[in-house]
């Protein structure tokens, strides 16, 4: 899972050097051989350029934080069902987004 995600973020695009859209992949490529030829002394400078990423989450901490620390009587309350249930806290478990449809957000927050 890890190694998925950081892979889909070597694949995204990112401004490098010369105002044009490269991958991560390429930039890293680019920086080692850089930095091999300032090793082999084949140039005096080494310049190490990374742009900077934005990872975006598109679920709420708290959010998750509460479902995981929902008991089942708190679940019997709110009037959630045992499967639902089930289902909106193994997603977090997992280390996926939780998928929770309007209903259930409501009776939660």
């Amino acid at each position: 899972m890890l190694i998925e995600k950081i892979n889909l973020n070597f694949n995204v695009k990112y401004n490098y050097k010369n105002g044009r859209n490269y991958s991560y992949q390429i930039i890293l490529q680019d920086n080692l051989q850089q930095l091999s030829n300032f090793i082999l002394e084949k140039k005096k400078e080494f310049d190490f350029v990374i742009s900077k990423m934005k990872l975006n989450r598109n679920d709420n901490l708290e959010l998750r934080e509460k479902i995981l620390s929902m008991t089942i009587e708190q679940r019997k309350k709110l009037g959630i069902d045992k499967s639902t249930f089930g289902y909106i806290r193994k997603n977090p478990v997992d280390g996926k987004t939780p998928k929770i449809y309007e209903k259930i957000l409501l009776k939660i927050q």
